[in-house]
């Protein structure tokens, strides 16, 4: 089974008196990044939300944002902070006695300086609002995983398809193989009839054999295409077991591929091998590119 690293998810929880709502948005990444955005008043809660992520989270970019909304009236509504009102009276009216001619401080003037006003939801009660958020992080979590679950599924169908090629098409060469093997034996055979013809015996035909079966040698593909059939095996085994696997482990067997078939690619010009090479190719390139989205 695989694992998305793409997804999003948003949960909402209160206790009657606070909302928190939690909305999580994730894209692949190599590492483990988390961005969290909390109200300003509340950033003591970063590691609660942190913590929770890293417990499940193996990598990827994750955007978190927390909102903290007071539902009762009476902690919305505004007041007046009295400490703050008198010590900004008491500073404006010495001022107006000390600049002559100037007008006497008024309350209109007093109302809008900065925090003469304020509300209960600037200090909400830390221990539940704490609570609260852990709650609907866990809640939105939970989402986003399913959500990279239902990702990872459909990515799992994509990939085992692009295996499925790689499969038949290595049949292709493994068939073709056969054929090409068979064509050079009789073309060296032709080749060396000629050329003890030509020479009339004066060649060394134990070293002229080596020389052979060296070039045969050179051109056999069995090795790769064995060990290209055991990767594919292990990819689709890994794919569609029910244990999670790494992308980084996907992503260094389709490196194993491409090292196989760009050997099998090298040592022989056969046109249907080589077009073979290349839908090959194309479809590791594919696997790739779906792998780098995988947890």
């Amino acid at each position: 089974m695989i694992c998305s690293m793409t997804g999003y998810a948003r949960a909402a929880v209160n206790n009657g008196l606070y909302q928190v709502v939690v909305e999580m948005r994730s894209v692949n990444g190599k590492h483990l990044d988390l961005f969290i955005r909390l109200p300003k008043e509340r950033l003591d809660l970063e590691e609660v939300v942190r913590e929770t992520l890293r417990k499940r989270l193996r990598r990827g970019r994750v955007d978190c944002y927390v909102a903290i909304e007071p539902l009762a009236s009476s902690l919305r509504a505004a007041r007046i902070h009295e400490q703050t009102a008198r010590a900004y009276w008491h500073t404006l009216y010495h001022l107006h006695l000390k600049l002559p001619g100037s007008e006497p401080p008024k309350l209109e003037h007093l109302l809008k300086l900065p925090g003469v006003w304020e509300t209960d939801s600037t200090v909400p009660e830390a221990e539940e609002v704490r609570h609260l958020v852990a709650e609907a992080t866990e809640q939105a979590l939970d989402r986003l995983m399913e959500a990279r679950s239902v990702e990872g599924k459909a990515l799992s169908r994509d990939l085992l398809q692009s295996l499925q090629d790689l499969q038949q098409d290595r049949l292709v060469v493994e068939e073709r193989s056969q054929v090409v093997a068979s064509e050079l034996r009789e073309k060296l055979r032709a080749k060396v009839q000629d050329i003890l013809a030509a020479l009339q015996g004066s060649v060394d035909e134990n070293r002229l054999l080596q020389e052979l079966a060296y070039q045969l040698d050179r051109t056999a593909i069995n090795e790769e295409l064995v060990r290209l059939k055991s990767h594919l095996d292990q990819m689709v085994g890994w794919i569609a077991a029910e244990e999670a696997v790494e992308g980084r482990r996907l992503d260094f067997m389709a490196q194993e591929l491409l090292r196989e078939v760009n050997t099998i690619g090298s040592k022989t010009s056969d046109l249907k091998v080589t077009q073979a090479v290349v839908r090959m190719k194309n479809a590791i390139g594919k696997i790739k590119e779906q792998i780098q989205n995988i947890e």
